[in-house]
């Protein structure tokens, strides 16, 4: 029986990060709608809350806090703002510690390494009604090695040229094809990438490393569409983005696309930009396109380094299986392997290799009718991906009567499979994929690394093209650091990037976790993710509880302006921590001069220690600490101080929006009572993100019979799209620079 919507004051959410594009109406626009009328509250549960980019997660916290200044108490004047300086420092950093007051107010994180070490041996119960420990078996790296070179030689080298040459100079590849906008008329065109242009150097990178297949077959579609590019170029027109989007349907059909192109549907005059440069730059990129197709497509599976040894992978997998199983059960469920690569055109390419192989090679035997695929939710080969789940680990994954068959032992799979499913009757995953994003492993790893797995070892096997590894990973580099000064965002929002090339701190942790995971460090899963996206606060919290029982007495004792030093990390300096009130404020001063650090969730990492850290003293350290909180206590003071203005903490408006509000007073609709209004006003007059900003300019733009008639629609699309009033923090006394009290400051020395 379906009860009113006004009795429902709990809203629980599981995978809550399908609801992070705000513009899917059959998800975010029922969530909005039902989240009107009376307060409800709202729990949104999720693994990876960011997927895309910081915006995943923005657009998740909007469904529930609504003032931008919500966070202000914890030095937060507007969380869209911070977010935006997250993005500009850098795109790529789905963990960024300015984020630390924000995500510690708004969620409960808990990381395989919190559990672990808070709730050994509690005990847990299992869908079958049992109760057993909380443990996960040891996790076990080991790197799998092959080179490019012996396929394709010197063939780095010409994606370095094409993509992001390390001398400096433009790419080879201009991509002019995706970017027209970049070739005005009478004009030289622009060299900066546009965002879609970068992530398309990117996915070439990636999908050559991949395999040699899903590059073929990306660079062959590419070719396609260059090649009806300039067909339209000599009618005089220029193809739209969207005229590819309906290319899929046409593809092999010229009559159809011929009448696509004709339409003028999706195209616009070639007068409109200088067609000339446009046609050369595409020519150029359509023969450097068909050159590295027609290299790439001539490689056969059996020269595919990258197969072969899947292949001697396989066989180390069923050899271990067979030695460390007592009973032939045991010995099938040891030999499960979950094969995971990013792209399904790589996926196609390994399943029809094995399909092959495991039909010849005897040692491979046991995989004979046992193998399966999932990319999508398509069905493969007559499976869909349920049951592809099911026959795979049917007593694991939680098989209904009838579908609890024990049928496959290899699956081969795209990411689809690596959140939500409960796969740890296997123990073996084989990453086909270089980790250009390491927390894409981690979660690829908690399908088998699990509360109630029946080993007590599982084990991740991750590929590395040895000898050009460095060479990859630096051009990936320079493609990023391009895109990050073409666009603040990948995601949903997009704006110009400042300072986008010093945003070098995540790439530099990543590669430092590959780095690892190629010396077969199992760390990164020990931890459940990457240094700082296993920070939690809830961990220090926990730190502080437990500290407080053993020694609670000696903590409470210490007297203020206590000093001490360890020795941690790679930085040198003095850490502090002090209060102004009640607001507690951390600071680090590096000992070489160097910038201030004054985010909390990078303070609190570069102090986070154990009881057997080493502790010193060094005499340098010592001599210098006053100095040293000279500058932290001016920092703070210069911070406070900021907040003390009631300028600094008020909203910046759109330029739309202020011209919407124009309108509304000019013409104020006479169907809309005077308190309505007001609120409509203080509502539109307030910081709103980019969705909501199209949503409005779409109203703002229609023809309407009359003015005061836009100003109605407007009103109402004001009050559907849910902005409300901004609610400006209240400014912050004035102080005096000892007003701001040392706690307690120690000293850091690097390892």
């Amino acid at each position: 029986m379906r009860s009113p919507l006004e009795d429902y004051a709990l809203v629980v959410i599981d995978e809550a990060h399908a609801y992070r594009n705000p513009d899917a109406p059959a998800r975010a626009g029922v969530l909005r709608r039902f989240l009107l009328g009376p307060r409800r509250d709202l729990v949104m549960m999720t693994a990876t809350p960011v997927n895309n980019s910081l915006w995943d997660l923005y657009h998740m916290l909007r469904y529930f806090v609504k003032q931008d200044a919500f966070f202000a108490e914890r030095g937060v004047l507007s969380m869209r703002e911070r977010f935006q300086d997250a993005m500009r420092v850098d795109p790529f950093n789905l963990n960024p510690d300015m984020l630390y007051p924000v995500i510690d107010a708004t969620t409960v994180k808990r990381t395989r390494q919190f559990i672990k070490r808070h709730y050994t041996n509690d005990l847990v119960l299992l869908p079958d009604g049992s109760r057993v420990p909380i443990q996960f078996p040891k996790p076990v790296a080991s790197s799998i090695t092959y080179d490019l070179e012996t396929v394709l030689p010197g063939f780095i080298a010409e994606l370095e040229t094409a993509l992001a040459p390390s001398s400096g100079s433009l790419p080879l590849l201009t991509l002019a094809r995706y970017q027209p906008e970049n070739y005005p008329p009478g004009q030289p065109q622009a060299t900066i990438d546009t965002a879609i242009v970068g992530l398309i150097r990117s996915g070439l990178l990636k999908r050559f490393e991949s395999s040699v297949h899903a590059f073929a077959e990306t660079t062959g579609k590419m070719v396609r569409e260059h090649e009806l590019f300039l067909k339209a170029l000599e009618q005089g027109v220029v193809l739209r983005k969207t005229f590819f989007q309906e290319l899929s349907a046409a593809e092999g059909d010229d009559e159809l696309i011929d009448e696509l192109i004709e339409s003028g549907e999706h195209t616009e005059p070639a007068s409109l930009y200088n067609a000339d440069m446009l046609r050369r730059d595409t020519e150029s990129d359509r023969k450097l396109l068909a050159q590295m197709h027609n290299r790439t497509r001539r490689v056969k599976p059996d020269q595919d380094p990258k197969l072969a040894v899947l292949m001697e992978e396989l066989v180390k997998v069923v050899t271990q299986a067979r030695e460390a199983a007592a009973t032939p059960e045991e010995e099938r469920r040891n030999r499960k392997v979950l094969v995971f690569s990013f792209y399904e055109d790589t996926v196609n390419w390994i399943e029809g290799f094995l399909d092959r192989v495991i039909e010849r090679d005897k040692r491979l035997s046991c995989y004979r009718g046992r193998t399966a695929s999932v990319a999508g939710n398509e069905v493969r080969h007559g499976v869909s991906r349920r049951d592809a789940v099911w026959g795979f680990a049917p007593e694991s994954s939680g098989a209904p009567p009838g579908s609890q068959q024990d049928k496959f032992d290899l699956l081969v799979c795209t990411d689809v499979l690596a959140e939500g499913l409960n796969l740890q009757q296997s123990c073996n995953i084989i990453n086909f994929d270089l980790p250009w994003n390491p927390m894409r492993l981690v979660q690829r790893h908690g399908r088998i690394d699990r509360i109630g797995s029946p080993h007590k070892r599982v084990f991740l096997r991750t590929y590395f093209p040895d000898a050009q590894l460095d060479a990859l990973l630096n051009l990936e580099f320079r493609v990023r650091r391009k895109l990050a000064q073409a666009a603040a965002s990948v995601g949903v929002e997009v704006a110009p990037i400042e300072r986008g090339s010093e945003g070098q701190q995540t790439f530099t942790e990543t590669r430092e976790e590959i780095e690892r995971l190629r010396q077969n460090d199992a760390s990164i899963y020990e931890r459940g993710g990457t240094v700082s996206s296993a920070q939690t606060g809830e961990e220090y919290r926990q730190e502080l509880r437990k500290a407080l029982m053993k020694r609670g007495d000696e903590i409470r004792s210490l007297p203020w302006k206590a000093g001490s030093g360890m020795v941690k990390g790679k930085h040198r300096g003095h850490f502090f921590c002090a209060t102004v009130g009640k607001r507690v404020y951390l600071r680090f001063v590096p000992f070489d001069g160097g910038g201030l650090v004054s985010e909390i969730g990078t303070c609190l990492r570069m102090i986070e220690c154990v009881e057997d850290t080493p502790l010193v003293m060094p005499q340098d350290l010592k001599h210098t600490a006053f100095s040293a909180w000279q500058k932290a206590k001016q920092d703070i003071f210069a911070s406070w101080t900021y907040e003390t203005d009631p300028a600094n903490s008020q909203p910046r408006v759109p330029a739309l929006n202020r011209a919407v509000a124009d309108h509304i007073r000019q013409y104020p609709p006479p169907e809309i009572d005077q308190q309505r209004l007001a609120r409509g006003l203080e509502a539109v007059e307030a910081p709103c993100s980019v969705r909501e900003q199209k949503l409005l300019r779409t109203v703002f733009e229609q023809g309407f019979p009359s003015a005061d008639a836009r100003s109605l629609a407007l009103v109402v699309e004001i009050e559907r799209i849910g902005l409300e009033p901004f609610q400006a923090p209240e400014p912050l006394p004035p102080i005096q620079p000892e007003d701001v009290q040392l706690v307690c400051w120690m000293a850091l020395e690097s390892v």
